[in-house]
């Protein structure tokens, strides 16, 4: 089974401009809430996705869209899932994701440590922003649990986007 610091190793060294974003991601601020998948917002240039999948391939996984060009994934806005044939947490690939653009959550994303595995983040902001704009039954629910567990540093941190971005 593949674990998860094998997809985070596996995605930072494919050499693609990436963020980690999603409820998995949201954990590393302190939510309480998880998901069974890595979200990984790609920049949407068919290299960066073509680096992005080779890494997943590179470790055995099932690719949802395995004989499709890159670039027709990008045009398409399609999200690329691997599954783990032995169970593991499956990874998707995202070239599109409700709200912020890949240009501005990679303007305030940070790279953060997991058992020494550099991995870059979306801010938790962005995060929230995804959700909300995505606007599904599940996200609604993690955002009520985000809320529950990250409440105070959520407005916190939207204080601090409102008054920098008054500040440009």
């Amino acid at each position: 089974m593949i674990t998860y610091l094998e997809i985070l190793r596996a995605m930072h060294e494919s050499g693609a401009d990436y963020v980690w974003i999603g409820m998995n991601a949201a954990g590393a601020y302190g939510a309480t809430i998880s998901s069974t998948d890595f979200d990984f917002f790609i920049r949407p240039e068919s290299e960066h996705l073509d680096h992005a999948r080779q890494a997943f391939r590179n470790l055995g996984m099932h690719e949802s869209w395995a004989k499709a060009a890159s670039a027709n994934l990008v045009a398409g806005g399609v999200t690329d899932t691997f599954t783990d044939p032995d169970g593991g947490p499956s990874v998707d690939l995202m070239v599109e994701v409700s709200g912020p653009t890949f240009g501005e959550i990679w303007r305030d994303h940070q790279i953060v440590e997991f058992q020494r595995q550099p991995v870059r983040i979306a801010s938790l902001q962005h995060i929230v922003q995804s959700k909300r704009a995505a606007n599904r039954p599940k996200d609604r629910y993690m955002l009520k649990q985000l809320e529950e567990d990250l409440g105070r540093e959520i407005k916190e941190r939207r204080a601090a986007y409102r008054a920098r971005k008054r500040t440009k």
